[in-house]
């Protein structure tokens, strides 16, 4: 139901796009729901997985570009945000029909190769022991 719970949780909040630091959870989240992101990576993997959304073309890359010692370059960031948020407020634009494909790729995937997934997992659970 914890599934569940959170596929409905984000399509009704972000209907549109959702938008992630870019860590691995909430990416996958974000890709098992078939959303669309605008990445803002600041640290670790999150630069690699806004460079796969981007790739895969599910979602925008922006780069927190540092301008000095104050920080953020406020004018730059805001152009390329509002330039993310206005390409993914278009209906049925190509972020979120690419989002749609890898989403029904992957439930067809789990669809075909669940209960084997399953046999494997409870076969290395008995070798285990847990």
């Amino acid at each position: 139901m914890k599934g569940l719970a959170s596929k409905i949780l984000q399509k009704s909040l972000f209907p549109k796009s959702v938008i992630v630091w870019a860590g691995i959870c909430g990416t996958g989240s974000a890709i098992y729901a078939g959303v669309p992101l605008i990445c803002i990576p600041c640290s670790g993997d999150q630069f690699y997985n806004s460079s796969l959304v981007e790739q895969l073309g599910i979602g925008i890359y922006i780069q927190l570009n540092i301008s000095n010692e104050n920080g953020v370059d406020s004018e730059v960031f805001g152009a390329d945000f509002q330039n993310a948020l206005d390409k993914m407020l278009i209906d049925n634009n190509i972020y979120q029909k690419t989002a749609n494909v890898l989403r029904s790729k992957i439930l067809l995937d789990l669809e075909e190769n669940g209960l084997k997934k399953n046999i494997f997992l409870q076969k290395i659970s008995e070798v285990i022991g847990n």
